[in-house]
């Protein structure tokens, strides 16, 4: 064998096991991050398949619709979220995620609602995959030839842990919703087809501009907002090798952002880069085209929560009858960008969402301006690293092939910034630019001959990664325990951690205040408490300035019963349980059998809703009936066994007095024949932490 070939074959061998390295390395750090992030996801249950509730059906209703052969769904599983299109309801959101589902739901409805937590793990691992993968092609464009010593893997595994928890990564595992696994999985294919485009920069060929085309197609069919990115890298690809063809300085100077070795056949790879940026396009389009009769306009004037909020219906009229438009772009800039995106909250974890809500430039009009993290409150590391990035691209000019990366991801985030609603979880649609400039940056610094300057880097590094981690975890946690979609119990268990954790630090409890009555308007700072008529409920002021419960007895409007249902109510209505008096005087009504009722809420005398449910038989029933004027309005709810029957507008008077087994203002309704029972309906939480701040004799 030549010695030549022979040194090529001992280059080779020597670039595989740096690879090798490199990977184990990064993959220390991806491990950690899905270890956070698992926590995060779990919510504190020891299960991979937790019940995610309507928010995290939708997937799984695509997908039996597509096992059915049609893209229409039902539209009570979907709700506000359904576009009704010549009377069949359809979702916006892109198919892959429902896609991957189907090896599942081919053979089960039993876990239709608890996948969204199995698909946004599944969605880390590409995410962190496609991360490492991507570092390490950038690092040999930056650095080629470059021998790989300790600083690099320890930065490997550093910039893995920072993408997976030390980002807002870590901030969209604390809600199992269609939205944030729309998010997640719009990010992870995104950054897996910018890998693959970078991999065609480094080396055109037909096989790899095929992978970075079906990686593309999947992260346009997750998310085409972000998605969009990879599509518009491989086009400036081609635009730069068809300007080879020319002579104008224009045409030179823009074939220098085409791939870094030059293709054997330029004419075929720009027809492959264009026909791999196209296909995705295409799909998106006739899909759009399927369920809206538009190739890329979304109906929202057709979407059910048009026809429930006059917020959005409002908006869209200011806004020619969408929901993107220029106008709002100042707005979501400022709010992306500026440093001092962040707050404080009454106790544990402490840190949390800006107390302000984003700051509206203009005379427009926002569907919703929720309060929000920004990219260098949520992501810091990245932030500082990508200018670093930005400042080498431009300096070197064998680095020009990443302009087209640079812009097409940056361009994946416009939608974000176009659209008529501010809220943290779209800084995930950013992400994959952050990421490549980032790592461009980081590798510029570690190529630095000084021992000392490579340290700093590497502290550097590790601060920004933990920054990272604190922010999105303990605003994620806030959020999934007490100030978002949390239940009563979960609220309730963690004020009594939060509880726990002052008086562990020798705190009494601040940020709380109690009164007969919740202050409305709302006001304070979320995470906040307020004590209602010495403990008869307690709330907190969540993220959306609404009061949420805590914890509530019946004097606040919750009432806890155990019924133990006749065999049949020999078809007569029966009053189980009657509140307040009057116009304002609701009642609950049972008649059925055969272990089957109906139930019934009346209000005054008209029914207002009405749920047919399956009842135990030879055991008693939990029972729930609260009343709530929290969320701008009043409300009443029925449960059994803790299954919601009935979610209602409905009168709530506190203190109303209540019957049970009888309705005396209705003499046509017969008395219950079965039993019901009064249970407690206690309050430690709030007696603690009210007793704590001296509050009880308040209110």
């Amino acid at each position: 064998m030549p010695e030549a070939a022979v040194l090529d074959v001992a280059a080779q061998r020597d670039l595989r096991r740096e690879r090798g390295r490199f990977v184990r390395a990064a993959l220390v750090g991806a491990l950690l991050a899905l270890l956070l992030d698992l926590l995060m996801l779990s919510a504190g249950d020891a299960t991979l398949t937790r019940d995610a509730r309507r928010l995290g059906s939708f997937y799984d209703a695509q997908g039996h619709a597509i096992l059915d052969g049609r893209l229409d769904i039902d539209p009570e599983t979907v709700s506000i979220e359904g576009f009704v299109i010549d009377g069949r309801t359809y979702i916006y959101f892109g198919p892959v995620p429902a896609l991957l589902r189907l090896p599942v739901l081919a053979f089960t409805h039993e876990l239709d609602g608890r996948l969204t937590q199995l698909s946004m793990l599944l969605a880390l691992v590409v995410l962190l995959a496609a991360g490492g993968r991507l570092h390490w092609r950038i690092r040999a464009l930056v650095r080629p030839g470059a021998p790989l010593g300790r600083a690099d893997l320890i930065a490997a595994a550093l910039l893995e842990l920072a993408l997976g928890a030390g980002s807002v990564v870590l901030f969209l595992t604390s809600w199992l919703s269609v939205y944030n696994e729309t998010e997640l999985w719009g990010a992870a294919f995104t950054l897996a087809a910018v890998d693959g485009v970078v991999g065609v920069v480094l080396r055109p060929s037909g096989r790899r501009i095929a992978w970075a085309g079906a990686l593309t197609l999947l992260a346009v069919q997750s998310r085409v907002s972000v998605g969009l990115g990879p599509v518009i890298a491989l086009l400036i690809l081609a635009a730069a090798l068809g300007a080879g063809f020319l002579d104008a300085r224009w045409a030179r100077w823009l074939a220098g952002f085409g791939p870094a070795a030059p293709p054997a056949r330029p004419a075929r790879t720009i027809a492959l880069l264009v026909i791999a940026a196209l296909i995705p396009v295409a799909s998106y389009a006739a899909l759009n085209e399927a369920k809206f009769g538009s190739a890329f306009d979304i109906p929202f004037d057709r979407q059910v929560n048009t026809r429930l909020s006059p917020i959005q219906r409002e908006t869209l009229a200011r806004n020619g009858g969408g929901l993107f438009g220029a106008k709002f772009v100042p707005t979501t800039v400022l709010q992306a960008v500026r440093p001092d995106a962040i707050g404080r909250t009454r106790a544990f974890p402490f840190i949390s969402l800006p107390r302000w809500h984003p700051t509206v430039i203009g005379d427009v009009m926002f569907d919703k301006l929720q309060r929000s993290l920004s990219a260098p409150t949520s992501m810091p590391l990245f932030c500082l690293l990508a200018l670093v990035g930005l400042w080498t691209v431009a300096r070197r000019r064998e680095l020009r092939p990443l302009w087209g990366v640079l812009a097409g991801t940056a361009a994946g985030f416009a939608p974000a910034l176009a659209i008529a609603f501010v809220t943290t979880r779209y800084l995930a649609d950013l992400l994959p630019f952050l990421v490549v400039a980032s790592l461009v940056g980081v590798q510029a610094l570690l190529a630095s001959e000084s021992r000392t300057r490579r340290r700093t880097l590497l502290a550097v590094v590790a601060v920004g990664t933990v920054v990272g981690v604190v922010v999105n975890g303990s605003v994620g946690l806030l959020v999934q325990r007490l100030i978002g979609g949390a239940t009563e119990q979960q609220r309730a268990s963690f004020v009594r951690a939060q509880d726990d954790v002052d008086r562990w630090l020798g705190r009494s409890p601040r940020g709380v205040r109690a009164g007969p009555a919740l202050p409305m308007p709302p006001s304070g700072t979320p995470g906040d408490l307020f004590v209602v008529n010495r403990c008869a409920a307690l709330y907190v002021l969540d993220q959306d300035d609404d009061w949420a419960p805590v914890e509530r007895t019946s004097r606040g409007g919750l009432h806890r019963l155990s019924v133990r249902f006749p065999a049949s109510t020999d078809d007569a209505t029966q009053a189980l349980m009657a509140v307040g008096t009057g116009r304002q005087r609701v009642v609950v009504t049972v008649r059925g059998s055969g272990g089957r009722f109906l139930f019934t809420l009346r209000v005054g005398s008209r029914t207002v809703a009405r749920a047919r449910s399956p009842v135990p038989t030879g055991r008693p029933a939990a029972m729930m009936l609260s009343f709530d004027n929290t969320y701008r309005s009043s409300f009443g709810a029925l449960s059994l066994d803790g299954r919601r029957l009935i979610t209602v507008s409905a009168p709530y008077v506190a203190g109303a007095a209540t019957q049970l087994g009888s309705d005396p203002a209705d003499p046509d309704l017969r008395d219950f024949s079965g039993v019901v029972r009064r249970m407690p309906t206690p309050a430690p939480v709030c007696r603690t932490v009210a007793g704590r701040a001296g509050l009880l004799d308040e209110g």
